[in-house]
């Protein structure tokens, strides 16, 4: 084998075990997405809700301490959730975070926990989708492709890492 051979298999190889440790990482996160979707809107819509549920397939609490959208989709995204307030259901951003217990699940549900887009740049047009990023305390980020559901219509979707 020449000097540049030598290089070249040693740069492969290094490659192989990254892309190999990659998968491993993404392969053995603690928490896994199902049901997942985002409620279409209309074209000029400021906000929308995401729905899905969270498995925490470990046997350590893990806790959701943020959620991240790509600013050409909206300014923000936020946790939400619902309550009721001098007789009127009010939604609060959930600043805190949430607790998933071990071997667990925490449902997003219209009326319960959601997570809210706001500062929409377009409408969420049904069939196609909105890459939203999971923020943990104990856990690498998790991003998931969510499908953009119509009106009142649930999703079978699920995701693993």
């Amino acid at each position: 084998m020449t000097p540049n051979t030598h290089s070249l298999s040693f740069k492969l190889l290094a490659l192989f075990m990254f892309a190999l440790t990659a998968c491993s990482v993404q392969a053995t996160h603690p928490i896994s997405i199902s049901d997942g979707y985002a409620r279409a809107t209309f074209p000029m819509a400021q906000s929308a809700a995401l729905y899905f549920t969270l498995h925490n397939e470990s046997d350590t609490p893990a806790k959701l301490t943020g959620v991240t959208v790509s600013g050409d989709i909206a300014s923000d995204a936020q946790i939400h959730t619902t309550e009721m307030s001098d007789d009127m259901m009010r939604m609060r951003e959930v600043k805190e975070g949430i607790d998933i217990a071990p071997n667990e699940s925490l449902s997003f549900t219209s009326g319960g926990y959601h997570v809210m887009l706001l500062g929409l740049e377009k409408g969420l047009v049904e069939g196609s989708s909105v890459s939203l990023t999971l923020s943990f305390d104990n856990a690498a980020n998790y991003t998931v492709e969510l499908p953009v559901k119509g009106m009142g219509k649930e999703a079978g979707h699920r995701h693993h890492h």
